[in-house]
């Protein structure tokens, strides 16, 4: 469920009210109006009667992971029972929100499913293009990303996607019609909002509205485009009135509150788990460098223990010692190798995990280091450098092509 919604017009956050939507979010799942012991309720009297509860009431949406904390709020029919699942799917230390809501009629005949958030990634420039491009020359994935997937519209979205998870599920959609798109939102902070649905008929014969509403995001940078979008699903289900029960849908998606002290932990939460990992990828290599110092300082050490107990043999041990000693000196030798190849192998791969190279200027031979995935790097002899993969004829410009060295040559 989306949790960065707010109601779409001022009637809809007037309805739910300051005061309510405090009491839902700290209190009770039901709509304050209707709580004798609310502090905010007017007096009752025999000539005044309250008014009549409301077809809707507030319900929370818990985080069990915060104490049954709710993340946010929404209005969803008063007689209908709510089912509820908040999950959290991890990246390392990053944790992404998975809620389930299912909401079903007292007669059985109608249910509204929400189904968990899907968040994805794309980039797309020419950068983006030829990473890609050399990726599949090289026989390797051209995904960037575990969920990277361009945006689409929504109505693609459920055919492409959604229809195809949910016959994998049971729950294959036929008779497939009445597809709706509504025209896109852009918000004040640049989010662009969009929905569409189609109907059809599930394995259990009731009609069925799948829907998914998106949040795109893009950012341009280095001249590529880099997107987030998100997609949350849903289902209204019936054997009546499929209008009037997606009507319900309507009112639950259009009057979700977000819980300001949640959203805070929530992204507090998610800048620590991203630094925690990248801490982690640090701690790692650290250790393993640490571990070849010890090694090292532990072979050192018993080196010379066995020189200080070669040392009290005497003179008479003399030749003994030296022919030890010989042994010792090319192990050391062989040792010193391995490992002088060991940290050039380990710089070459840091190098390309970075994505860089190091070259050499052939006239000074002086080395740098610089972005790879290019056929020819140059150096203007005053600091700059320029990748291509077009040969530059030296004729023209005052450039000199540097020499890529290899794993041998670092």
């Amino acid at each position: 469920m989306a949790c960065n919604q707010q109601p779409t017009t001022a009637a809809d956050a007037t309805r739910v009210g300051a005061k309510s939507a405090t009491a839902g979010l700290t209190a009770t799942n039901e709509d304050p109006a209707a709580n004798p012991d609310n502090p905010t309720a007017e007096p009752m009297d025999a000539s005044n009667p309250p008014p009549a509860p409301g077809p809707y009431r507030l319900l929370g949406i818990l985080d069990p992971d915060r104490g049954n904390m709710v993340a946010f709020a929404l209005k969803v029919p008063r007689e209908w029972k709510a089912t509820q699942t908040f999950k959290r799917q991890w990246t390392g230390a990053v944790p992404l929100s998975k809620i389930y809501l299912n909401l079903s009629a007292p007669d059985g005949k109608s249910q509204i499913e929400y189904l968990p958030m899907e968040a994805y990634v794309y980039s797309d420039g020419p950068l983006s293009q030829q990473n890609r491009a050399m990726a599949q020359q090289m026989g390797m994935p051209t995904r960037l990303a575990d969920n990277e997937l361009a945006p689409m519209p929504p109505v693609t979205y459920i055919k492409q996607m959604l229809l195809g998870y949910l016959a994998q599920n049971g729950a294959a959609l036929r008779d497939i019609g009445n597809e709706k798109e509504a025209p896109q939102k852009r918000e004040a902070d640049g989010r662009i909002e969009s929905r569409g649905s189609v109907d059809g008929t599930l394995p259990n014969g009731r009609k069925a509205r799948v829907e998914c509403r998106m949040t795109l995001q893009s950012q341009q940078m280095n001249g590529d485009t880099f997107y987030s979008w998100s997609v949350v699903p849903s289902i209204t289900q019936t054997d009546g009135d499929l209008g009037a029960a997606y009507a319900h849908t309507v009112v639950a998606q259009e009057s979700i509150i977000p819980n300001p002290a949640w959203q805070k932990l929530e992204q507090e939460t998610q800048q620590k788990g991203a630094q925690l990992n990248s801490n982690a990828s640090r701690q790692q290599h650290e250790a393993t460098m640490g571990q070849i110092k010890a090694n090292t300082a532990a072979m050192t050490a018993g080196h010379n223990a066995r020189m200080g107990a070669i040392q009290q043999q005497g003179a008479a041990n003399t030749a003994r010692h030296n022919e030890r000693m010989a042994d010792m000196d090319r192990n050391q030798a062989a040792y010193n190798q391995q490992s002088a190849s060991q940290d050039k192998q380990h710089q070459y791969t840091i190098d390309g995990i970075r994505g860089e190279s190091r070259y050499v200027d052939p006239t000074t031979g002086e080395r740098v280091k610089v972005a790879d995935g290019y056929n020819h790097v140059y150096s203007n002899g005053q600091g700059g450098y320029l990748g291509t993969n077009t040969p530059i004829d030296a004729g023209q410009v005052n450039w000199q092509e540097l020499q890529k060295l290899s794993m041998r040559e670092y």
